[in-house]
């Protein structure tokens, strides 16, 4: 099975833009969610280093508060990381209007690609 796109609300084709960086060195579960991120194109749409793409970056996201476009604010915490990751258009991110499918992902590809999310600094 193969992850086209992660989201936090990403585009449901290909998106161009975002950062070919792949962030910071990891470890563990959390290098298994780099490579996950590296090899089936989730930085075509986000950035893991603060620069704006088709999807929002994931940099800092994780624990930060997300303004989202119905107007409330969601802290994202595992849970909303996992459902953003599952199923991207629940809770689209203020700003970013392009829908994504649900994904068919493994329960240990989730739990990988959130503990990625989990350990990106800040953008500096």
């Amino acid at each position: 099975m193969t992850l086209t796109a992660m989201g936090l609300v990403i585009g449901a084709v290909a998106c161009s833009g975002g950062s070919e960086s792949s962030g910071p060195p990891v470890t563990g579960i959390a290098a298994e969610g780099q490579q996950l991120f590296r090899s089936n194109g989730c930085s075509g749409c986000h950035s893991v280093d603060g620069s704006d793409g088709a999807g929002p970056t994931l940099s800092g996201v994780a624990g930060s508060q997300v303004k989202l476009a119905d107007g409330s604010t969601v802290t994202a915490d595992d849970a909303y990381l996992r459902e953003s990751i599952v199923n991207p258009s629940a809770r689209r991110v203020d700003g970013y209007t392009i829908s994504m499918p649900k994904r068919e992902l493994t329960d240990a590809q989730v739990d990988a690609l959130v503990a990625y999310i989990t350990a990106l600094p800040p953008a500096s």
